[in-house]
């Protein structure tokens, strides 16, 4: 804590001077002042925590300055040396000036001015600790509710994060069921082999689930298509041109896994994919960005087509819950591309 000051107004050297020589062995900093304008020019230099001052004055008496300390500087004891006895001035006073004490002339030092003043000093330091354990509590305040909305947020998550799931297993078990009839159906020559539906299902599944809870947050956009190269092994070959960086938000590790995945699935030996990318805005804050990831350079097999086909399917049903969709283009019965749309906010 700083030192406490105490300014001490009379527009009377003698009286001044008297206190000057009272207060000396005090333990706070003490200021004096010859008139009200004085006084106010002192605590605008000094944080004051005493003001000490005698009622007659001349231009500028001592209620008037109280009352302009109360407003400018409310914190700051009051205290009143004057000669005044009467009732009626003194309640005016008391009132108007919202007084701690009132000390009548003559005074005497020990008696009554210095236990006055360490008295208002001691009020003074008692509403400063006051006003920091105000403080101190309201920002405990604050953080216990941040906690509890984070605690809130973090169940309703937690509760929507479990209803995707068991979308994306009621999706599960619908594919499971539709490839088991493809395979007892003989006419059907091209049904993923049952083996590789459960390692495509394994695979995102358990993909899916490490990247959990669900993190939103933003990014830089050159950084995100830096990440996605980066995750991709550098198969793929990002085309977009812009002079301006911008910055999305939104499950980015979502977005990370699918493109990993997808490529993943276009065998190895087919090398690198170009990817083309626009960027169309929707509205204020909101924009989509539209990835074709160009297979027309590639002969995919049969097999190949339809790992891919139950790939995109299920990441598809994983990424409606995020605003990202993934499909197979064809053109002519012909594998073409796969886009992914996704619809991001920006940061």
């Amino acid at each position: 804590m700083t030192q406490n000051t105490v300014l001490f107004v009379d527009d009377e050297s003698n009286v001044l001077s008297a206190i000057r020589r009272a207060v000396m062995e005090e333990s706070y900093t003490s200021f004096f002042a010859g008139s009200g304008a004085e006084a106010l020019a002192t605590m605008e230099q000094h944080e004051i925590s005493v003001i000490v001052t005698d009622m007659r004055m001349p231009v500028m008496d001592g209620l008037t300055l109280l009352k302009l300390v109360k407003e400018k500087y409310p914190r700051t004891v009051r205290v009143v040396l004057s000669g005044y006895t009467q009732l009626s001035q003194m309640l005016a006073t008391i009132n108007q000036g919202e007084i701690f004490k009132f000390i009548t002339k003559p005074w005497t030092t020990e008696q009554e001015l210095i236990p006055v003043v360490r008295q208002a000093v001691d009020y003074y330091n008692l509403q400063l600790e006051r006003d920091v354990l105000r403080e101190n509590l309201a920002k405990k305040n604050l953080a216990y509710q941040n906690i509890f909305r984070m605690v809130e947020q973090k169940k309703v998550q937690e509760k929507e994060e479990l209803h995707n799931l068991y979308k994306i297993s009621e999706t599960l078990f619908s594919l499971w069921r539709k490839n088991i009839a493809f395979a007892s159906d003989e006419s059907m020559n091209y049904a993923v082999k049952q083996d590789e539906v459960v390692s495509i299902v394994e695979e995102i599944y358990l993909t899916y689930l490490s990247q959990l809870p669900t993190v939103v947050d933003s990014r830089t956009f050159s950084s995100l298509i830096s990440e996605i190269t980066k995750n991709c092994d550098n198969r793929l070959v990002m085309n977009y041109v812009s002079n301006s960086e911008f910055k999305t938000q939104g499950n980015h590790k979502y977005l990370l896994m699918m493109f990993k995945i997808l490529v993943y699935n276009v065998p190895v030996n087919y090398g690198k994919i170009n990817c083309e990318l626009i960027r169309n805005s929707r509205s204020v804050g909101m924009l989509e960005l539209v990835f074709d990831m160009n297979l027309r350079s590639h002969q995919l097999s049969i097999s190949d087509q339809n790992r891919l086909k139950v790939s995109c399917a299920l990441l598809n049903k994983i990424g409606n819950f995020y605003d990202i969709k993934v499909s197979l283009q064809y053109v002519e019965n012909e594998l073409n591309n796969i886009r992914v749309i996704w619809e991001a906010s920006e940061a």
